[in-house]
């Protein structure tokens, strides 16, 4: 029978009243957090204009578990011209509360900027997206001085460089003169992008994570994501030697490209696929 290492975590992602509950709640935090950031903003004197609140979207903001089901169904693993076209389709669904929450924070005066690796190119994609689901997107153009959604190969500056998160975090802070009052993501590298980067072994991100443990929930508030993100990447073993192993979970390990790899994950395998909202979308071959 085939089977798919990430098969439960989608089908947890999708169905599971838990995973509900633990956006519902963690929206719930991030607002009392927020009004508690506003308070202490003001009362510090602060300029009411540059209250801000830096936002990742998928798996945060948007829900992209149809996406991964596809993958499964179709023995592909993720590839970034199958992103690209999942991007452009539009169809990702907003995850529990985060409308509520964005138009809350918009609401206070707070303004609201999404940060997203999604691809520069899927930029009118992402937009649409979100506005369907009446996320407020004030301008969503590529201009850096004015945009409130900064993605992956944005350039920053004239004749500038392609940017990553880092770069635009540090960009947003100079832009508002001032520091976030919350910053939202399902990957710790959402929050920190060195010390939570895949390359960062999974024992020092935890060791990290234990060090920031006054941040989380108070300034970084963390969603759940058990499909993909840093922490799978740097899963790595050590041998008696000293020298590291990427600890490969698929299997076999499958080279990066767009074509499926392995055999596909069909209800007649596991019916936990039948429950599950698959993508049927086009994709280059």
């Amino acid at each position: 029978m085939n089977y798919h290492n990430t098969l439960d975590a989608v089908v947890f992602d999708q169905t599971a009243a838990e995973d509900y509950a633990l956006y519902v709640q963690t929206f719930a935090l991030a607002r009392l957090r927020l009004e508690e950031q506003i308070k202490r903003r003001k009362a510090a004197g602060e300029n009411p204009q540059s209250l801000f609140v830096i936002s990742d979207l998928d798996e945060t903001l948007l829900d992209n578990s149809a996406y991964n089901a596809w993958l499964i169904e179709t023995g592909r693993d993720f590839h970034d011209d199958t992103w690209k076209a999942w991007c452009r389709a539009g169809q990702a669904k907003a995850t529990p509360g985060a409308v509520e929450f964005v138009k809350f924070a918009v609401a206070q005066g707070v303004k609201v900027f999404y940060v997203s690796s999604r691809f520069e190119e899927n930029r009118e994609d992402t937009a649409r997206n979100l506005s369907a689901h009446k996320f407020p997107l004030p301008d969503a153009s590529a201009d850096p001085a004015k945009t409130h959604l900064f993605l992956a190969r944005m350039v920053l500056a004239p004749n500038g460089p392609q940017t990553k998160k880092k770069e635009q975090f540090a960009h947003l802070r100079a832009r508002m003169g001032n520091a976030p009052l919350l910053q939202l993501g399902d990957n710790l590298s959402d929050h920190e992008p060195d010390r939570y980067s895949k390359d960062t072994r999974y024992d020092a991100r935890a060791a990290n994570a234990k060090n920031d443990k006054l941040r989380w929930g108070d300034d970084w508030i963390a969603f759940p994501n058990s499909v993909y993100g840093a922490w799978r990447q740097s899963l790595r073993w050590k041998d008696g030697t000293g020298n590291e192993h990427i600890v490969a979970d698929e299997n076999p390990p499958a080279p990066f490209q767009v074509a499926p790899v392995r055999e596909p994950v069909t209800p007649g395998d596991s019916l936990k696929i039948k429950i599950l909202n698959r993508w049927n979308g086009q994709v280059p071959r």
